[in-house]
């Protein structure tokens, strides 16, 4: 080399030099470790990126510009700003002694930056377009090294920065952007993913929905664009929104209910197709892709029909085996059918005979229940009857199996060495063959339940559904200082079996001889909690457990969130009576425009919740609002024109979910009609002669308080009354009322 070529040589080494002792020191200051802040150096010294830019001159700049309308010099800064992904992250990071990437991002300042250049915004989509761009391009193949460490930390901010733009579902260029940055993250390795849930995840609840809107009218754009087909595009789009829903999972900003897709939860989408391209992939269509490996985008509803088609094929599976075997074996019924005895034999009626349907492998064949000694087809009826005596029976707490917490009104396992594990599994089996037959049961669950039966581990806040007294006392322990002063030790008290008092158990051991500490209560409460939930009702749940997965053990029931077992379980609370109104059928010559129908439907949404309960129940024999609405209800409501007007009562047959009203001609007398239904509905409830007495004299008393107008309408209800007890009581179909409350309707 000569002496020129060394003296070059020299002199470029000593810019590099002098370049790197010049950036070095500011990118260390913004946080970033020396081996970042030497390969971001050396970027900026050789032009492949730029310094990072000062926001707050910026946001002076852009004030500056919109007074003058002049954005040119702005511009040239958002240039700058978003030329790379390691001088964007790096200009959000403000001069600090913390170490790299260790401080959460400054999101109160990024949204300042966006709305100074709100008035550019379409610049902007573009300038952050172009650096996604062309990070998507510099990352490597799936068979190329990946890029260093120091480089995906400032990627993932960079990223995140671009997210959070409040423009992003704004118009075409929004969505351009939107594509750009769902294809890079699709690209890079799950632990670069699981960092961006992880930033995601300490989003506020709107930034946290706009994305979501932003990547669902992506999603429903792209489908209809597709003519209703799946490509790889809506795959990636689908997976982008797993990674904002596992983050929603951690941070709970918005409802889980955001995520369901509404053009998969439409009546136009063949959701058993996808369905069936699930459980055999490539069986119709030559992808594997099926949403129900996404299931947080199918709302309850469309979970419970993939169900029913889990459900269904296995039922007819069991009845076609069942009719087959009839051929050659003879006998064989293709129903599972229960022969049981009211109480109190039916429990014991219903074990055996599910132990008996479990041996010989029927219990997935379609139910019929028979009460014995008594005449009835069931049509659906019976079988809701039959689970809701049943359920009645085994959650009374005379009974032993499970204790209703006065506070939450909610029924938890008992613990005790008793073994009734095999009432345990009965009541797991009910509920899942209650699921298997599509009826909801009346009961009232914790969550925790739910999330167990999911397989999810219980937390001190699963206590608070379940325990809230408890809950308080341990969350206070933990939150105030001087815990060995309250004389704890890692025991506690428990209720024993009947008649025994409280027995005490150690939490660890030597338990006794260990108190409870500042240093230790963390352990304590958790051991405190570990054992309430899972310890002391271990034999109670598995049992339960493992009778629910003999009905619901299949792939489908995994697609559910507890919260939305909960509702498959025991239905929805959404009383909409409008949605019922408009999917109501009329017969015998009832019309919606009917006279008597439009006031029963006037009388009907005037009700109080609790009254259009006792109205649901009336019709279709239970309270609970199914999975899909009061619309959805099988077979559909009807109202049937059960005769001219007359001083006859409704009916209902409850199997039907079918209501006979008389054409009531007069608005008074429907009230009244009404209100004498309640009244005999509440003799039904309990005709003993002692209830009849005290009712009357309870009425006779309001009777002579009332003024003389109303005092005939009274006269008039007792007497009806006391004419019709005697006959409704000897009826066996139910009549039950509309509300309580229906009475004083007659007084105003």
């Amino acid at each position: 080399m000569s002496q020129a070529d060394e003296s070059a040589q020299q002199v470029k080494g000593q810019a590099l030099k002098d370049g790197l002792a010049r950036e070095f020191p500011s990118l260390t200051a913004r946080g970033l470790n020396p081996n970042a802040a030497a390969a971001v150096a050396l970027k900026i010294y050789y032009r492949k990126v730029k310094p990072a830019v000062d926001l707050k001159q910026l946001q002076e700049i852009s004030a500056e510009a919109r007074h003058s309308q002049q954005w040119q010099s702005a511009l040239t800064v958002v240039q700058d700003l978003f030329c790379s992904p390691e001088t964007l992250a790096v200009s959000f990071m403000p001069p600090c002694a913390a170490a790299e990437m260790s401080r959460p991002l400054n999101r109160a300042l990024v949204e300042q930056v966006f709305t100074s250049l709100s008035a550019v915004q379409g610049d902007v989509l573009t300038a952050m377009h172009s650096l996604v761009h062309y990070a998507l391009v510099a990352w490597p193949a799936d068979d190329d090294e990946p890029p260093d460490q120091h480089y995906q930390a400032l990627l993932l901010r960079a990223i995140s920065i671009v997210l959070l733009n409040p423009w992003i579902d704004d118009d075409q260029t929004g969505r351009r952007l939107l594509v750009k940055l769902m294809a890079l993250v699709g690209s890079w390795a799950p632990p670069l993913r699981l960092q961006l849930v992880s930033e995601c995840a300490q989003w506020s609840s709107d930034e946290m929905q706009r994305l979501i809107i932003a990547v669902e009218q992506h999603l429903t754009i792209t489908y209809f664009e597709n003519n209703n087909s799946i490509d790889a595009a809506t795959h990636q789009a689908v997976k982008f929104l797993a990674i904002i829903s596992e983050a929603n999972d951690q941070s709970k900003a918005v409802s889980y209910s955001n995520f369901y897709l509404d053009i998969l939860n439409s009546e136009d989408f063949d959701v058993k197709r996808d369905y069936v391209n699930w459980k055999r992939p490539g069986l119709l269509t030559d992808s594997d892709f099926s949403f129900c490996q996404y299931p947080f985008v199918y709302d309850p509803a469309t979970k419970s029909d993939i169900l029913a088609f889990e459900n269904t094929g296995e039922m007819q599976e069991q009845f076609h085996h069942a009719i087959f075997d009839s051929f050659f074996r003879g006998g064989a019924c293709p129903y599972l059918v229960l022969r049981v005895r009211r109480s109190p034999y039916l429990v014991n009626d219903t074990l055996l005979q599910i132990q008996n349907a479990s041996a010989n492998n029927t219990l997935k064949r379609p139910l019929k229940v028979q009460f014995i000694g008594e005449q009835g087809v069931d049509e659906g009826g019976v079988q809701k009857e039959f689970f809701q005596l049943l359920m009645r029976d085994m959650f009374d707490p005379d009974y032993g199996m499970f204790k209703l917490d006065e506070d939450t009104r909610m029924y938890w396992f008992r613990a005790s060495k008793i073994d009734m594990s095999m009432e345990f599994e009965l009541v797991g089996t009910m509920i899942g063959l209650a699921i298997y037959n599509s009826h909801l049961l009346e009961f009232c669950f914790p969550m925790l339940t739910y999330r167990k039966l999911m397989g999810h581990k219980p937390t001190l806040q699963d206590l608070n559904g379940v325990h809230p007294t408890i809950f308080h006392s341990l969350h206070k322990l933990l939150t105030q200082d001087g815990a060995a002063q309250l004389g704890l030790v890692f025991q506690v008290e428990q209720e024993a079996d009947f008649g025994e008092g409280l027995e005490t158990v150690d939490l660890e051991a030597e338990g006794a001889n260990t108190p409870v500490t500042d240093n230790n209560k963390q352990r304590y409460v958790d051991l405190y909690v570990h054992h309430l939930l899972e310890t002391s009702i271990q034999r109670q749940f598995d049992a339960f457990q493992r009778g629910f997965k003999r009905l619901c053990g299949g792939p489908a029931l995994k697609l559910f969130r507890p919260e939305e077992l909960e509702k498959l379980i025991c239905g929805g609370q959404n009383l909409d009576f409008i949605a019922l109104e408009q999917h109501t059928r009329y017969d015998d010559g009832f019309t919606a425009h009917s006279q008597a129908v439009q006031w029963f439907w006037k009388v009907v949404h005037g009700l109080q919740p609790e009254q259009q309960k006792q109205l649901l129940f009336f019709v279709t024999g239970s309270d609970r609002v199914p999975i899909k609405g009061l619309a959805s209800l099988t077979p559909p409501f009807t109202i049937s024109r059960a005769g001219p007007h007359s001083d006859r009562l409704p009916t209902a047959h409850t199997c039907f979910n079918h209501l006979l009203l008389p054409d009531y001609q007069v608005r008074p007398q429907f009230y009244l009609l009404a209100a004498l239904n309640c009244c005999c509905t509440l003799l039904l409830l309990d005709y003993q002669s002692d209830m009849l007495c005290w009712y009357l004299k309870t009425k006779r008393v309001a009777l002579v308080q009332t003024n003389s107008a109303h005092r005939a309408v009274w006269q008039f209800v007792l007497e009806r009354v006391v004419q019709m007890c005697l006959v409704y009581v000897s009826v066996e179909e139910n009549h039950l009322a509309f509300s309580t409350a229906l009475i004083c309707s007659c007084l105003h």
